[in-house]
């Protein structure tokens, strides 16, 4: 598949992708419309033992706020929150390739009141791979020459869970610490898929005021 190809189908899938997921989860009595700062992520990156980095934003679409009271001195708190991130990822693998990827994701969060959270996220995205060692062509005539930045286009799939912990909650600090685990697959691979685990360990940063959108929040009481 051309490179061009796999840009436009994976360009497009991104679009629809972006467009149809909010529709799919939006809740039918949201109370509250508030403007919500975007989140800041960064993350060491490994795909099994091979190092890279991961960064990205995060933009709030909607939450649910529900508090149920157990007794008078007791309330239990949860927050579910929607995310569309933009990431972009990187990791090293020597001898083999360099890979470089991009992604739109769509991001289910659980917090609960004392600071824990989980999440599942799953998205499209793009892939390009470096190769490793020094590539050659050989020409009709038998003529050889090094190819510079010789790799590979991919589009991708990628799905993956999180656990992390909330500092903002108790302590007031705008700041999460997370473990993420997710599966990308990247295709055409030799008329297949390639996949590959990644893992992340990093950091949320949650600014007062950073690309600011108008989110709207569904709050219950039991």
């Amino acid at each position: 598949m051309k490179t061009g190809t796999i840009l436009r189908t994976t360009l497009a899938g991104l679009i629809i992708f972006i467009l149809i997921m909010p529709c799919f989860s939006q809740g039918d009595s949201l109370t509250t419309r508030n403007d919500i700062s975007s989140d800041l992520r960064i993350a060491y990156n490994s795909s099994l033992i091979y190092p890279g980095i991961r960064a990205g934003i995060e933009f709030p679409v909607y939450f649910v706020s529900l508090r149920k009271n157990i007794n008078s001195e007791n309330i239990k708190s949860i927050l579910k929150g929607r995310f569309i991130s933009v990431n972009a990822g990187w990791y090293h693998h020597p001898d083999f390739h360099d890979n470089l990827y991009l992604t739109a994701e769509w991001t289910m969060r659980r917090a609960k009141g004392k600071g824990f959270f989980t999440e599942f996220s799953s998205g499209l995205g793009y892939s390009r791979t470096f190769l490793g060692a020094t590539t050659y062509q050989v020409d009709n005539l038998g003529d050889v020459k090094i190819i510079k930045s010789a790799g590979y286009n991919y589009a991708l799939i990628i799905a993956g869970g999180c656990l992390g912990y909330d500092f903002s909650n108790k302590k007031e600090i705008p700041l999460s610490v997370f473990y993420k685990f997710d599966l990308m697959g990247m295709f055409p691979y030799n008329n297949t898929f390639y996949f590959r685990p990644v893992m992340e360990l990093g950091i949320i940063y949650k600014p007062v005021s950073f690309i600011r959108l108008s989110t709207r929040t569904r709050n219950i009481t039991k």
